[in-house]
């Protein structure tokens, strides 16, 4: 199928009008006419103002100018058209080259903060890490026996709500804890700068003191 500029190109031709002539006529720009008549939509003002030529140079072609506004409109507007690639691409450009390096430094700023904003936010909202190295679930050991296991460095960890201890710049921890002879649980809580926490119990056996 034809597009608006091979249609409007055959037409002046057919009636041997040059594009001078046309654009005297239609005071249109020459280089609009010739635009359109390539078929670079990217050359022209807007979608707006490239109608209202099609609509000129149609009547003034004695051709359908509804029939070509629509045919344009197809064109421009397929997303799979080049020269609807084109529009967009030279529309993007002009807009990155309008932005001086200070907007864009500041554009930048701000989505590095927004970044950072959002690691904080996921940093307050999740519990610390807890890993216990020993003793291990159902164990069988004499008192008294040593807990220890990794958390998050800026953490505190409590065993049996009475021991408290400040892990070291890696997130470990280690405590030796005397406990009665029987079945026993040992329950261990984790609470990082942020209030979150996480806990644990480890059911244990103690056979003597």
């Amino acid at each position: 199928m034809k597009t608006v500029g091979q249609i409007l190109y055959g037409e002046r031709n057919k009636k041997n009008i040059s594009i001078e002539e046309l654009s005297l006529a239609t005071k249109i720009d020459a280089k609009y006419i010739k635009a359109l008549e390539a078929d670079r939509y990217d050359l022209l003002p807007s979608e707006t103002f490239a109608k209202g030529f099609i609509r000129n140079l149609s009547l003034n072609l004695n051709c359908n100018p509804e029939e070509n506004i629509a045919i344009f409109r197809r064109d421009y507007r397929d997303p799979n058209n080049k020269n609807f690639s084109k529009i967009t691409n030279q529309s993007s450009k002009k807009i990155i080259s309008k932005l001086s390096p200070q907007y864009l430094s500041i554009a930048l700023g701000i989505v590095v903060f927004l970044i950072y904003l959002g690691f904080q936010f996921r940093v307050i909202l999740t519990p610390p890490p807890l890993k216990i190295n020993k003793p291990s679930n159902d164990s069988v050991l004499a008192s008294p026996i040593e807990i220890s296991g990794t958390t998050s460095s800026d953490s505190l960890v409590k065993v049996n709500e009475d021991s408290v201890i400040k892990p070291d710049q890696n997130g470990n921890f280690q405590l030796i804890l005397s406990l009665p002879v029987g079945e026993t649980k040992v329950k261990i809580k984790t609470t990082n700068r942020f209030g979150r926490s996480q806990s644990t119990e480890i059911p244990l056996t103690i056979i003597s003191n």
